[in-house]
């Protein structure tokens, strides 16, 4: 009777284990993966996060929910680089990165960092995660839930991992900061077809349009202009960089110019350069990041905006970087009156709306 029982508790097992599942595909860095069905799919209606995804697991026995976030990032640096500013950026936050370690996944590290918190009184764990793949935008992964819950959700976790998969078919390539990404693009779904009518009418090309104000500097013994809207003025120039002011602005913003031929790729010297602003928080209230985006002029437009405090109050600090071709800058501003914030976002939002940078002639 022994043997009997056995084969029943396996049957009994492994009909415990087919959960129906759903796929979810994260079209922009062309990945994949099984989630059980009664997870629950949400999608931010917030702007800054219309790309972000978060699925709803249900803990046995607890009324609480985890969360898995889904996004993507762009980073094109070191795995150390990586794994210290997520211990940077959580020390402002004032919470504990117990753990951080790296477990292969199809062949490409998956960079973890295990951070743990009290949340209105609540003991807090998170997990994220960054799929160190040879792409300019990489998956990143953040799981959360109460603590006293969390080795369940991690349980959960560890069997989406399994599912992980390209949605061509192929097998992802391991990162290398060495290697020039320039000309990987992102790998987009088709769209359904759909029928359509097809307009013979060609299609007009928007030139580019600079910005009046023209300010030159020397990068790597090369003349280099950025040209900025009128109101702006320049001060202090210097080889690779200078003051940009204007007088609707409290203070002025450092300009740094550089060439990749010399110099960090673009992305990786904005993540570096955001690393070491964080010396100058106490705390960090929040931070946001824009995506990459071309403005008016032909310039690739990155941001990073931080709110929080110093040794003397109040500190917002702006993070940019554009690039165009082999040429980019990196600026800071800092503003120490929350009341204006507003009012100077939309002063530097105009700015690099319009700024570009270009080698002279």
């Amino acid at each position: 009777m022994l043997i009997p029982l056995l084969f029943a508790a396996v049957a009994t097992f492994s009909r415990q284990q087919e959960v129906p599942t759903a796929v979810f595909t994260e079209p922009y860095v062309g990945m994949q993966f099984n989630y059980p069905k009664t997870w629950t799919v949400v999608h931010s209606n917030k702007r800054k996060d219309k790309d972000r995804t978060t699925l709803m697991i249900p803990i046995d026995g607890s009324s609480e929910k985890g969360e898995l976030n889904i996004d993507r990032t762009t980073f094109h640096a070191s795995t150390d680089l990586w794994q210290t500013i997520q211990l940077r950026a959580n020390e402002q936050l004032h919470r504990t990165v117990t753990r951080q370690w790296s477990q292969e996944v199809l062949g490409v590290s998956m960079l973890f960092s295990r951070i743990d918190y009290t949340d209105h009184g609540t003991a807090m764990a998170s997990i994220i995660g960054l799929f160190y793949t040879r792409t300019n935008e990489k998956l990143l992964l953040r799981l959360t839930s109460p603590a006293s819950d969390f080795d369940k959700v991690n349980i959960e976790f560890g069997r989406l991992l399994e599912t992980l998969r390209q949605t061509d078919g192929k097998l992802p390539q391991e990162d290398n900061p060495n290697v020039d990404l320039t000309d990987i693009t992102p790998k987009l779904e088709k769209a359904p077809i759909r029928p359509h009518s097809v307009d013979p009418t060609p299609k007009k090309t928007i030139a580019p349009i600079r910005a009046p104000v023209a300010v030159e500097t020397v990068v790597s013994t090369r003349k280099v202009v950025l040209r900025v809207p009128l109101g702006w003025t320049a001060e202090n120039i210097k080889e690779n960089g200078f003051d940009l002011k204007t007088p609707e602005l409290n203070g002025s913003i450092h300009f740094q110019v550089f060439s990749t031929l010399d110099s960090d790729a673009p992305n990786a010297a904005l993540i570096k350069f955001c690393a070491t602003d964080l010396d100058t928080f106490t705390k960090v209230g929040s931070r946001e990041d824009s995506n990459p985006d071309l403005n008016k002029a032909g310039c690739t437009i990155s941001t990073v905006w931080r709110v929080g405090k110093d040794a003397n109050g109040d500190l917002t600090t702006c993070a940019a970087m554009g690039s165009m071709g082999e040429y980019y800058f990196l600026t800071m501003y800092r503003l120490n009156s929350v009341a204006s914030v507003k009012a100077e976002k939309r002063i530097l939002d105009a700015l690099f709306k319009s700024i570009s940078v270009e080698p002279l002639p």
